[in-house]
């Protein structure tokens, strides 16, 4: 009885669920720029190939044997490589990802809208700029704050 109920509340909720999605997505254009917010959707298209980059790190750390000093340290740098790599994804393997998107009704999970209608609704619209800046210095004091939080990530996905 419970399980039906809770099953009933999810599809009664799931289309204001969807709705609230679009407009964080407005919103994350309205911070961050139109251009910015679709090329998020674009990296949810290719989140695959950063789990892939992430398991190959575990791998690799996991291998290194008889230097504990050097497995211990793989973690540093992973973010910047796992930067680096979604930065070298062609364009071309983008559009690639984006047609069998719409193909395969590619979503982030059953809450969210079709991530090819997400992008859509936000090239609908007139593109705006990004409403928050952060100079270099306030830049560098967000990196500082995260650091911690960055490294105990890092050291967890790479199971050190």
């Amino acid at each position: 009885m419970t399980l039906g109920l809770t099953m009933a509340l999810d599809q009664l909720t799931l289309r204001a669920t969807q709705r609230a999605e679009y407009l964080a997505d407005s919103l994350a254009a309205r911070a961050g720029s139109t251009e910015a917010a679709v090329g998020l959707t674009d990296r949810l298209l290719v989140a695959h190939s950063a789990e892939s980059t992430l398991l190959r790190e575990a791998n690799a750390g996991q291998v290194v044997r008889g230097k504990r000093a050097a497995r211990a340290e793989a973690w540093r740098g992973l973010w910047e490589r796992l930067a680096a790599h979604m930065d070298s994804i062609p364009e071309g393997e983008h559009e690639r990802q984006r047609r069998l998107g719409t193909l395969r009704g590619h979503s982030v999970d059953s809450t969210h809208p079709p991530t090819h209608l997400r992008r859509a609704s936000l090239l609908a619209g007139a593109p705006v700029p990004a409403a928050v800046h952060a100079e270099a210095g306030r830049q560098a004091a967000i990196a500082a704050e995260l650091a911690a939080s960055r490294e105990r990530l890092a050291r967890l996905a790479l199971q050190l």
